[in-house]
């Protein structure tokens, strides 16, 4: 009788009239205990990590990253190889958005004009990503640099 349940289930979760969900059941405890060990085991990182800039231009510190305030007609560039992992407008705040993930951290490069790289794509240290856009009247980027759960990571430029 189960396995006639079962397989009527099946059948109705493949037919789209049912969706089954899988959860994990882990208690919290547990999963907190998990986390705080794969945090033991990176190191943590004391001083920020050192940039070249994206873009010739002005940065301005802001919360989670800097605006570089730049030239209109600016390209910016990737800071160093890696493969993108988003690139689009959907999200409102920050127009045209690309996101590399280098492998050690993931470089998001927001408010652009035009993109020159699509999703899945590999670039090249200092390879042209896109051109620099206009916000508030003013033209730049807004660069920001990520860990590999999304977290803002703290970072300078080089001088």
């Amino acid at each position: 009788m189960k396995a006639i349940f079962l397989s009527f289930i099946i059948f109705l979760s493949g037919c789209g009239l049912v969706k089954i969900e899988l959860r994990d059941i882990t208690p919290k405890e547990e999963a907190r205990q998990k986390k705080e060990s794969r945090k033991k085991e990176e190191p943590e990182l004391k001083t920020p990590i050192l940039l070249v800039m994206p873009v010739k231009g002005t940065p301005i510190k802001l919360q989670r990253g800097y605006f570089i305030k730049t030239p209109c007609a600016e390209f910016f560039r990737s800071v160093d190889n890696g493969k993108v992992i988003y690139a689009g407008d959907d999200i409102k705040s920050y127009k045209w958005l690309v996101m590399v993930d280098t492998g050690k951290y993931i470089a998001v490069y927001g408010k652009a004009q035009r993109l020159f790289v699509r999703k899945g794509e590999s670039v090249k240290r200092w390879q042209p990503l896109g051109k620099v856009g206009q916000s508030g009247g003013v033209c730049g980027i807004t660069f920001e640099i990520r860990d590999e759960e999304g977290a803002p990571v703290n970072f300078e430029f080089e001088r």
